[in-house]
């Protein structure tokens, strides 16, 4: 009770330290802090800009303090929040998928073999069998798989990675997750940010994309249907990202780090990842500001993220988080 209404006095008296707000950082989350960020705005006077550079910008930018918080969907080890003298905490969770574009083909399913073979590079074609034999009523044309990354270092590369390397076991090129790692496969083509990779994947025949589902669902994408580490096909969906949630152990000992990638549950969406925001440790007074502004995404946001496709952090993460900053403010 006591460090509840410590918290509720700090948020409180934050407004009068600033009126502006600037983080950078992870391309997934930015439609939902954009989102939060306009009604936050129109609530407290308090203007919070935020720049879709990707995870490792945003990371870059807020260890130079060129920001006051980056955001970032990989998140940093205890040791390199110790170095860089920030604070870490998780914002939402999101789900990646696969968005496609094959002339007449819907409701694509992708078995975990199929999308082990395409990032291998042992599946070159639509039509190759492994992939008819879950469409057969699909006319898969024999157009070459043309894959889109990411050009930038980014955290929803890292969240993709986390899914291939323990799905695949040891047929890729890369074995271990990673915000840039070397592909080592034909037919690739990058786009910055999850914004460009939609668009390279919504104009171009034959391609396959990995984007945060709001970017598919905006740009209005086709989205294959997964196996899950149960073995289910699965479609992208709020209660599928939701479902891997509950196996991550939330602490502020580590950073609240979590690995939410191919968790078990007939319904979990095996591509779930999280965003956590990084503060400068040294100054209090901005944190306090930054700090409110996501006690109140936190309190008053998550229908706005439910509705954009984001899974709200369970209310025992988001009383831990709170919990941190009552120490950091007070005790720190």
């Amino acid at each position: 009770m006591l460090k509840r209404l410590a918290l509720a006095g700090l948020l409180g008296a934050s407004f009068t330290f600033a009126v502006e707000v600037n983080g950078a950082g992870s391309s997934a989350i930015a439609p939902l802090i954009q989102s939060w960020a306009n009604e936050y705005s129109s609530i407290t006077g308090v203007q919070v800009n935020y720049q879709a550079v990707g995870s490792g910008a945003g990371i870059r930018m807020v260890s130079q303090r060129m920001v006051d918080f980056g955001a970032t969907d990989a998140p940093l080890k205890p040791s390199q929040l110790k170095r860089k003298n920030l604070m870490q905490f998780p914002i939402a969770a999101f789900g990646a998928v696969f968005a496609y574009n094959i002339p007449g083909v819907d409701n694509l399913k992708l078995s975990t073999r199929a999308v082990c073979g395409i990032f291998s590079g042992r599946i070159r074609y639509w039509d190759d069998p492994t992939i008819k034999a879950d469409n057969p009523n699909a006319h898969l044309p024999h157009l070459p798989i043309l894959v889109v990354v990411r050009a930038d270092k980014s955290g929803t590369t890292y969240t993709v990675t986390s899914y291939l390397v323990k799905a695949c076991d040891g047929q890729l090129r890369f074995h271990k997750l990673s915000k840039k790692p070397y592909w080592g496969i034909p037919n690739l083509v990058a786009g910055k940010g999850n914004a460009g990779v939609a668009a390279i994947v919504q104009k171009k025949y034959g391609t396959l994309g990995y984007v945060e589902y709001t970017y598919a669902v905006k740009g209005n994408l086709e989205v294959a249907e997964l196996q899950n580490r149960d073995g289910n096909f699965v479609k992208p969906s709020l209660k599928g990202f939701q479902s891997a949630l509950k196996y991550a152990d939330w602490g502020p000992e580590n950073g609240f780090y979590a690995n939410l990638t191919y968790q078990p549950g007939p319904d979990t969406w095996p591509i779930v990842g999280a965003t956590w925001a990084l503060l400068p440790k040294e100054r209090k007074e901005r944190d306090k500001v930054v700090t409110a502004f996501f006690n109140w995404g936190y309190t008053f946001g998550d229908k706005m993220a439910e509705k954009l496709y984001y899974a709200p952090l369970p209310e025992n993460v988001k009383e831990k988080v709170r919990a941190m900053w009552v120490d950091y403010f007070y005790n720190y």
